[in-house]
């Protein structure tokens, strides 16, 4: 019985004991003389590749660019709210939902024409009208008319990193927030 309880005893002595130390790793280059190279791994792209169900008798639906980020905005009883916002790109046109105070609010609607200006990096500008929403929830749309569109979809192609947007409604409402420009490219040739 002795010996039982002192088996028992080391047993779960070595079973509650520390783990082995890990072993140390070899950072000194291999014998051919080049150091390893670790792999970087690269930021996940920001526009999301999405698409519509198919209609009927389509095999695929129509693809679209999603692009989602967090902005602010003020009027005459609020300062710097909190904005989410949802930027969509087709191959036709391009729509910016705005959200206010929270991502579950409702997209908001304009009744009149918007301002929207466009900055990259090193300052330069791309200024734009909408007079249209994006669909009737509400929105705004960038739509052909005037090359906005064409302009919208360059001046993204062209630039890396952020953009800064600034919207302004004829209600005395302004809009900021940024956009990433890095991996549009790619995914706007995917579409």
């Amino acid at each position: 019985m002795l010996k039982r309880g002192i088996l028992l005893f080391l047993v779960i002595l070595a079973g509650c004991s520390n783990p082995p130390a890990p072993k140390e790793i070899n950072t000194r280059t291999s014998s051919h003389g080049k150091p390893k190279i670790s792999s970087i791994k690269t930021a996940a792209n920001p526009w999301a590749i999405r698409s519509l169900a198919p209609k009927e008798g389509e095999t695929e639906g129509r693809k679209f660019l999603k692009f989602v980020t967090d902005g602010d905005f003020s009027d005459s009883t609020q300062n710097n709210s909190y904005l989410y916002v949802e930027v969509i790109v087709n191959k036709e046109s391009a729509g910016i939902l705005l959200h206010e105070l929270k991502k579950s609010s409702p997209a908001e609607k304009f009744s009149d024409a918007v301002k929207i200006k466009m900055t990259n990096s090193v300052g330069q500008e791309l200024q734009m009208n909408s007079a249209r929403r994006w669909n009737s929830s509400g929105g705004i749309l960038i739509e052909k008319n005037n090359n906005d569109y064409s302009q919208f979809r360059i001046f993204l192609l062209q630039n890396k990193g952020p953009v800064t947007i600034e919207i302004k409604a004829s209600v005395a409402k302004i809009y900021h927030f940024s956009m990433n420009a890095d991996g549009f490219s790619d995914s706007f040739s995917r579409l």
